[in-house]
């Protein structure tokens, strides 16, 4: 027979619960900090060595190279336009000082103005090779100092001579403003504060989030899925505990309360990670389509370079055959499907490959046009599939018809001549 719950029995398990949770949290982290060596071994060597000081570099410290418009406000160096330059709208500033990467494992940034639009990257090049660039994606967090993780890349070693931060995307009409860098040395605060800024980062959902959403950056040091669940499951040995040592009269309250409540705990952490995510898209979602048509809906998208494209390739073939084949860069069958959709009704892309020598040679024979397609947001001569075409367009006889962004239209030598409009 079930006995009714009683408001003190619940608030009793409430308490328990509770305080199983912070006890858990405690008993967690030091453990955790005490373990960093071993669960991230490349903190390993940052642990180990002495202490060096920060680095902090103010924005007004940073050389513009590549630049739109914009200025200093103080120590505060400004971005209110950037420079209009294929394949995408950019801004670059430059900062020349020689330190040692295995002195500082974290950046601590301050972005003021940044969207989701606009990506920032962290550009270094080291004394081993000069004229290098590598890249560093800086996570979006919203307004405000972030820390990220330099060592996520694994070229993030050596001396570097060089530091550069980079804009890209779109200012969305407003300005941008870098109040400064610094780069720190390995911290216990350090740690826990870069995992927080992993589990809080947002980036724009895209087509596969439908499938899978990560929640994280790749590489971040920990998800916070598998952290709760072992967070929770601690919380429980601690009920347990605690139980044993506070029952009174050898009268036990049920356990499943407690465990339930502390379960539902840790729950609404995880549920508030996911609904900050949520409600951001929610905004973005908002920004890109609210109050459009459906055109200029479909030109918001994620694949909106490809549908300009389609427009185009409608206008200057559709009169003329439906024979056409679209050849892909390898890993992106999934978008020459879309393109294929976007092309209808007007035109019916019959085949869909992979570019190689023998799909080159075969499109001769069966179609009247080729549509070829790269990676978004690239330069078409620097992806594989252009250069493929490339190497093999003597022998295929295509002209160019048209050509944008990561989108082209060949005619192969059975087509009818088109001009471009």
């Amino acid at each position: 027979m079930n006995t009714p719950i009683s408001n003190r029995e619940f608030l009793r398990a409430l308490g328990l619960a509770v305080a199983s949770i912070v006890a858990s949290a405690v008993l967690l982290l030091p453990a955790y900090l005490s373990l960093v060596p071993v669960l991230h071994p490349e903190f390993k060597p940052y642990i180990e060595q002495q202490k060096a000081d920060a680095i902090a570099i103010p924005g007004n410290l940073f050389r513009p190279v590549v630049f739109g418009d914009g200025g200093l406000e103080g120590s505060v160096a400004v971005i209110s336009e950037l420079a209009e330059i294929a394949p995408e709208d950019h801004a670059v500033l430059i900062h020349r000082r020689l330190f040692q990467a295995d002195q500082f494992p974290f950046l601590r940034y301050h972005i003021e103005g940044r969207n989701p639009a606009l990506r920032v990257m962290l550009f270094w090049q080291r004394a081993d090779a000069p004229g290098e660039n590598h890249l560093a994606e800086l996570d979006y967090s919203g307004d405000g100092p972030q820390l990220h993780n330099l060592l996520r890349n694994e070229e993030w070693r050596g001396t570097i001579t060089e530091l550069a931060v980079g804009f890209f995307g779109d200012l969305r009409g407003g300005a941008v403003k870098l109040h400064g860098v610094e780069l720190e040395p390995y911290s216990h605060s350090g740690i826990l504060q870069a995992v927080w800024a992993e589990w809080t980062a947002f980036a724009p959902w895209t087509q596969s989030s439908i499938n899978v959403h990560r929640g994280v950056p790749r590489g971040a040091l920990m998800y916070p899925v598998l952290a709760t669940a072992i967070w929770l499951a601690t919380s429980i040995l601690v009920v347990l505990l605690l139980r044993q040592i506070t029952r009174p009269n050898n009268q036990l309250s049920p356990l499943w309360l407690p465990a339930i409540l502390a379960t539902g705990l840790a729950w609404a952490f995880l549920d508030g990670l996911w609904l900050k995510q949520l409600f951001r898209q929610n905004d973005e979602t908002r920004h890109l389509f609210a109050g459009k048509t459906l055109h200029e809906k479909k030109l918001a998208d994620w694949d909106g370079e490809y549908y300009r494209g389609v427009e185009s390739i409608k206008e200057l073939a559709s009169n003329h055959t439906n024979d056409v084949i679209i050849l892909y860069q390898e890993g992106h069958g999934a978008m020459a499907q879309r393109m294929r959709f976007h092309l209808l009704p007007q035109i019916m892309a019959r085949k869909l490959h992979t570019a190689n020598a023998s799909s080159i040679r075969n499109a001769n024979k069966e179609f009247d046009y080729v549509v070829l397609l790269s990676e978004s947001g690239s330069t078409p001569y620097s992806q594989p599939v252009f250069r493929t075409v490339l190497e093999f367009m003597s022998a295929a006889n295509w002209s160019m018809v048209w050509m944008h962004g990561p989108v082209a239209l060949y005619a192969t030598n059975r087509a009818q001549p088109v001009t471009e409009s």
